[in-house]
């Protein structure tokens, strides 16, 4: 399966936790080239298992997402070293727990989807990631990855 994203757009950043210069993007970089998200910012605390990360799958129905039942929702340092499918794909840029305070720069993310087990059940989906306190639950981030999911057929 591969999962093309095709556009991004950062909805919320709460002050008190990430400047306000926080941005994502998807790019290519040749006309044969795979799509990657790349997301940078500067945050102001370090972070570990006091941030839990939440990604819902929205399905597009009728010209509108409409939540799915897929959601991963695991705190961060848990996510990135035991989680094969998010956490892999934060491990394969270089992301280590505990992330340091200060500027981040997480470029060429891709979700390493080779040997993913299961058929997806649908083709068009908005991937919704937010970023909370664990402890209050007060959200840092959100942000929205417009996304398409291909099936790979597999011959004999």
């Amino acid at each position: 399966m591969d999962v093309i994203p095709e556009r991004a757009n950062m909805e919320y950043i709460n002050p008190k936790y990430i400047y306000p210069d926080a941005k994502v993007t998807v790019r290519r970089y040749g006309r044969k080239s795979r799509y990657y998200i790349n997301i940078s910012g500067t945050t102001k605390h370090s972070w570990n298992n006091n941030v839990t990360l939440t990604l819902g799958i929205s399905q597009l129905l009728h010209n509108e997402y409409r939540p799915s039942f897929v959601e991963i929702k695991n705190r961060l340092c848990e996510l990135i070293n035991n989680e094969p499918f998010v956490g892999g794909a934060l491990r394969n840029i270089g992301l280590v727990c505990p992330m340091r305070a200060g500027y981040q720069n997480l470029m060429n993310l891709t979700a390493p989807t080779e040997h993913f087990p299961y058929v997806f059940p649908f083709e068009h989906g908005r991937l919704e990631i937010s970023l909370n306190v664990t402890d209050t639950r007060e959200q840092m981030i959100l942000f929205y990855v417009v996304v398409s999911f291909k099936q790979k057929l597999k011959g004999k």
